[in-house]
């Protein structure tokens, strides 16, 4: 646990494909990504906005890709998916990317082939009409961008999204939690499903007594339990 909580300390190489200088905060968000997927952990990233999330993970994308030669996968609100294939021109333009989007017979030919291509990126709609296709592959990791397109574990999207096939899932957004600590236990069913145990066992142990009772010690033992797999900085940090 102790490289997760610092991972300053751990020596991941920043791959030669990604074209820009991180700052030093953005180092420490791409080993702590390196240090997860070493480990076997999922996590959140939950930057600021205009933090660099995103070239945080096109950083890690990359790193993967050299390291393994199988593809991530991103999903985004529709309006975003563009923004990240211009994101990925800039900071890692020899990268190869796959924008998943068009008619479902144009998304079926990309998606069959779609071999060879270091990251997918596709929108939490079109995740919704490709799933049979989609979870069928197996992804080297998955990224849900704003990722409190999840938060209600009965939707669509929540039950979409769990049903992928990655070695790592990780969520990128600046509001793990908004309104209730469900939406907390949503993002983790989707990271590591089982880690906050069941929503019902989670609702019993630790939203119950900290909603209703309020609780400081089950407060307490679920920032211990959940801190290692966050890493949030204010801009005013950093």
């Amino acid at each position: 646990i102790i490289n997760l909580r610092d991972p300053e300390i751990t020596r991941f190489r920043l791959p030669a494909s990604v074209n820009s200088r991180l700052r030093p905060y953005q180092k420490t968000g791409f080993r702590w990504l390196c240090t997860l997927h070493t480990y076997g952990f999922g996590g959140i990233l939950a930057d600021d906005m205009g933090l660099g999330k995103t070239l945080q993970t096109i950083a890690f994308v990359a790193w993967l890709w050299q390291k393994q030669k199988k593809p991530s996968l991103v999903i985004a609100p529709t309006s975003l998916i563009y923004n990240w294939a211009s994101e990925f021109e800039k900071f890692a333009p020899r990268l190869p990317v796959l924008i998943i989007d068009g008619n479902r017979q144009q998304r079926s030919s990309l998606l069959e082939n779609g071999c060879n291509k270091a990251c997918y990126i596709t929108s939490y709609s079109l995740l919704r009409r490709d799933i049979d296709v989609l979870s069928s592959l197996k992804f080297a990791s998955c990224f849900l961008d704003e990722a409190q397109n999840i938060k209600n574990p009965d939707t669509l999207n929540a039950r979409s999204v769990k049903q992928l096939q990655a070695e790592r899932y990780f969520a990128l957004t600046g509001t793990p939690i908004e309104n209730s600590l469900t939406e907390l236990w949503s993002i983790f069913d989707y990271i590591m499903p089982g880690y906050l145990f069941t929503h019902k066992k989670f609702q019993a142990y630790y939203e119950n007594p900290i909603t209703r009772d309020g609780s400081n010690l089950k407060m307490r033992e679920l920032q211990q339990q959940t801190d290692p797999f966050i890493l949030r900085r204010m801009k005013k940090d950093v």
